[in-house]
């Protein structure tokens, strides 16, 4: 087994930290390879007979300090040498990226990078909040912060006391993983979130994707999935009937109510980026009893800015803050106190509208272009995720190869008869010729 050589018996510290002091020696001294495959949570735990949120802790500090990466689907990597398929974004080796499909970027000019600068500046001038520890469930006056802002954004029912701060939705879900408990199947209404059905395979919780509609996903078929979990993307759906949505509601708190156990998990994945369909409450705002809600900045503010938030119901909350130590902050204290006074100023709000217009705008030039270069595929805006799906009749491979030779980069799917054009990075005077370029692919 790759972690033989580990010996925890002895030395001082948290034994997250010796596990991961042991592994980041052997990484340098080459005992573990650059590119070898950890294992995963599960096995690492049971072969050195640790907690699973033990060896979790040590391989999020891993991923933190950058020596090792979490691949979706994959597991954990030493970093180093290129491991992905040739469909994969990041394969693009040695070419200069000229178009970026891929969503992992935004434009330039949608990013508020002078305020946001100005107020990382303030928060360093204050030496006292530098030489200490952050909280490990999140800073308080950022949590405050959310409280008061999720409510007046999206209807969220949260205190402080229940918000639980992150670097990024992973970590999140790592944690809401842990407190769930044991023998849970979870039915995602969107299946295109890897990351997500990763993790929960990790800490053996079985994923089951259900049909959806135009209302997300089917009532019957989560009734008969034998789920005790749903994990819902409500904001991501790219049209939706507000009548329809609001009586399939019912139906699954009415679900949710039938049995001890069942959770409903709403990931409002840029909820407040919707700017021509009709705004959708939050779930949570309807049903906080048992909604877990979760929400992100990435796209929002800065994609390098990796803070996204929890609000637990009062049930799991209680599970949380009896674990809380065991669980180190994975999001810097400064970026969290500088999204605190970024939003108390009310920076965060006028740039949203700011964002609002801008990506209307450029998703209107978006479909027009692409309806003008592929007359004959057909399309779906995603507004929250600010993409469009792209009808290939069963080609997406093939095109991702020919695109990755051009230079162009595509966020990868398990789909071969649609592709996912994402055009928050592309600046709106480059949408034609980028679209042009990818056409010459097809």
């Amino acid at each position: 087994m790759l972690l033989d050589f580990i010996n925890l018996k002895n030395g001082e510290g948290a034994v997250y930290l010796r596990l991961y002091g042991q592994i980041t020696a052997a990484v340098k001294s080459g005992i573990i390879k650059q590119g070898e495959k950890l294992p995963s949570i599960r096995e690492a735990a049971a072969q050195l007979n640790l907690s699973r949120t033990t060896v979790e802790n040590a391989y999020l500090k891993l991923c933190i300090e950058g020596t090792a990466e979490s691949l979706p689907q994959r597991g954990y990597f030493i970093r180093g040498i290129k491991r992905f398929s040739v469909s994969d974004t990041s394969d693009i080796k040695e070419k200069t990226v000229k178009y970026d499909f891929s969503g992992r970027n935004i434009d330039v000019g949608a990013a508020d990078t002078e305020i946001w600068k100005k107020t990382v500046r303030e928060i360093l001038r204050n030496t006292k909040e530098l030489t200490s520890y952050g909280e490990a469930q999140g800073e308080t006056a950022l949590r405050a912060a959310l409280a008061d802002y999720t409510y007046k954004a999206r209807g969220v029912l949260a205190k402080a006391e229940n918000i639980v701060i992150g670097a990024g939705v992973g970590p999140l879900l790592n944690i809401l993983c842990g407190i769930m408990g044991r023998g849970r199947a979870v039915a995602m209404e969107n299946g295109d979130f890897k990351q997500a059905s990763s993790i929960f395979s990790d800490y053996g919780i079985k994923t089951l994707a259900l049909k959806s509609d135009k209302n997300g996903a089917v009532l019957e078929e989560l009734e008969k999935s034998g789920a005790d979990v749903l994990f819902l993307q409500p904001s991501a759906l790219s049209k939706i009937s507000v009548t329809g949505l609001a009586a399939r509601r019912n139906g699954f708190i009415n679900w949710a109510e039938a049995g001890s156990k069942r959770l409903i998990i709403e990931d409002d994945y840029n909820g407040e980026l919707r700017y021509t369909a009709r705004s959708i409450t939050a779930f949570q705002a309807v049903y906080p009893e048992k909604t877990v809600y979760i929400g992100s900045f990435s796209k929002l503010l800065l994609p390098s800015v990796r803070i996204a938030y929890m609000v637990l119901p009062p049930f799991l909350c209680e599970r949380f803050v009896k674990r809380r130590d065991i669980y180190n902050q994975t999001c810097g204290k400064v970026e969290q106190l500088a999204l605190k006074e970024y939003i108390e100023t009310g920076a965060l709000e006028k740039h949203l509208r700011r964002l609002r217009k801008l990506y209307s705008e450029k998703s209107r030039v978006f479909c027009r272009v692409l309806s003008e270069l592929l007359p004959e595929n057909r399309y779906v805006l995603y507004e929250s995720a600010l993409t469009a799906a792209v009808k290939v009749c069963g080609r997406a491979d093939e095109i991702y190869r020919a695109a990755r030779n051009a230079g162009i980069a595509l966020a990868k799917t398990d789909k071969n008869d649609e592709i996912r054009l994402c055009f928050a990075g592309i600046a709106e005077k480059d949408i034609y010729p980028a679209l042009k370029a990818l056409t010459e692919c097809l």
